[in-house]
C-alpha cells in the first residue's frame, strides 16, 4: 500500500493544498492572471481543470516516490522532490500535455515557466509532507 496507493493519495492531497493554494495566493497577491482551483473543462475529458490537475499529479507523485525512494526508514528528499516537482511536471505540462491539447510553446516563455515551477515544486514538497505523514514505521515495505 504504501508503494502506489499512498504516493497517490499524497500526490492527489498535495495538489489542491499546495498547487492551487500556491497559485491562488499569486493571484491574490496580482503576481499572476490564473487563479487556483479553475473550474474550467479540462480538454477532452470535461472535468475542471483543479481536478483533471489533480489526477495527474497523484499519478506522478507514484513515479517521485519511486525515483527518490520515498520510505519511512529513509531520510525524506526535501530538496529533491521540490525540484522534481518544479522541473519534471513543469517540462511535461509544457512540452506534453499541452501540446497534446494543441497548446505549442511559443514566445517568451519564462513567465508561464516561473509559474509553472513555482506551484509545481509546490507541489512537490507538498507530496512528500503527505507521504510522509501517513507513512508507517514499518521496515518491511523495500
Amino acid at each position: 500500500m504504501q508503494k502506489f496507493i499512498l504516493p497517490f493519495v499524497s500526490g492527489f492531497l498535495a495538489s489542491l493544498f499546495f498547487r492551487e493554494a500556491t497559485l491562488a495566493l499569486l493571484h491574490a497577491a496580482e503576481l499572476i492572471d490564473q487563479a487556483g482551483f479553475s473550474t474550467a473543462p479540462f480538454a477532452p475529458l470535461g472535468l475542471p481543470e483543479f481536478l483533471a490537475n489533480a489526477i495527474w499529479s497523484a499519478v506522478w507523485a507514484v513515479l517521485m516516490a519511486w525515483l527518490l525512494r520515498v520510505s519511512s526508514h529513509r531520510a525524506a528528499p526535501w530538496v529533491q522532490a521540490f525540484v522534481f516537482g518544479g522541473i519534471v511536471l513543469t517540462a511535461a505540462t509544457v512540452f506534453v500535455v499541452d501540446p497534446l491539447r494543441g497548446i505549442w510553446p511559443t514566445g517568451n516563455m519564462l513567465p508561464r515557466l516561473a509559474v509553472g515551477f513555482a506551484s509545481n515544486a509546490m507541489w512537490g514538497w507538498g507530496a512528500l509532507v503527505f507521504m510522509r505523514a501517513f507513512m508507517s514505521e514499518t521496515r518491511d515495505d523495500d
